[in-house]
């Protein structure tokens, strides 16, 4: 299982970010791993994805059917969010009735998708259902009109949930105490299936789908694994637990970032 969530950042009650953050915890029945990526971005197309539940199929057939996307097979370099939500959700489908190994979870996949870009770019967020007893299925969901979390799947959902409305309690709905309640939620160890770094992917209006760096107890991650120091890793751009911008180098805030200091009744 895991802890997996959609927010948004939102600006003059327009959506102005998208993210999807989760765990890295991979679960056995006698062990576990804590590098698991669980997060995607298309490379090519403004389109990220999160999964939740059952690992196998998932990581194997969103990886599939991301790189037929940004290799060209899928659709066409114009097609819009619907098309290629649609595009995609019948891939899985496929996939879905020709797999043989389903988990007992209910296993959920979070697809947030940009139409346009600058002023013009337009978000939407779509949910992917599936169980070993019931047929996978997608729903639209409504984005979130002011800066809070739109979408929980996962073991962690209750954990984050109150972490979540301790930061609103502390200094209201902000983009940066959604992620820094999800890292409080982590650091606490109550969901024994939820842990390891945390993964954040996201969407701007005007960029490309976005990979971010994390500092986590003093180290870089990137998608659960460790970033090493002949990386590129100013390639990426690097956030912490309070969610400001970070030197990867250094693991201090960016100078001139804007400091984001934790609620004094959060200590």
């Amino acid at each position: 299982m895991t802890t997996l969530a959609a927010w948004v950042s939102v600006d003059s009650a327009k959506p102005s970010a998208c993210y999807l953050m989760s765990d890295s915890r991979i679960t056995w029945p006698n062990a576990h791993w804590d590098a698991g990526q669980k997060l995607f971005v298309s490379t090519r197309f403004p389109d990220i994805f999160g999964y939740s539940g059952d690992v196998q199929f998932p990581t194997l057939a969103l990886r599939q059917i991301l790189d037929r996307m940004d290799q060209g097979f899928l659709f066409g370099s114009d097609a819009d969010s619907a098309l290629r939500h649609r595009s995609i959700f019948g891939e899985l489908e496929t996939a879905y009735h020709g797999y043989p190994a389903h988990g007992t979870d209910r296993s959920t996949i979070l697809h947030f998708s940009r139409d346009g870009a600058g002023r013009h770019a337009k978000f939407s967020l779509w949910k992917i259902e599936w169980s070993r007893d019931g047929a996978i299925r997608s729903t639209s969901l409504s984005l979130p009109t002011s800066s809070v979390i739109g979408e929980i799947a996962g073991s962690g959902w209750k954990i984050l949930i109150d972490r979540n409305e301790a930061w609103k309690k502390a200094q209201g709905r902000t983009a940066r105490g959604v992620f820094s309640s999800f890292c409080d939620a982590l650091e606490s160890g109550e969901d024994l299936r939820s842990a390891g770094p945390p993964q954040l992917v996201g969407l701007y209006p005007s960029f490309p789908s976005r990979l971010f760096g994390i500092v986590w107890r003093n180290g870089r991650y990137v998608a659960g694994s460790p970033a090493l120091n002949g990386a590129q890793l100013e390639q990426f751009e690097w956030r912490n637990c309070l969610f400001e911008r970070v030197e990867p180098h250094t693991l201090q805030r960016i100078d001139g970032a804007q400091p984001q200091p934790r609620p004094r009744s959060l200590e």
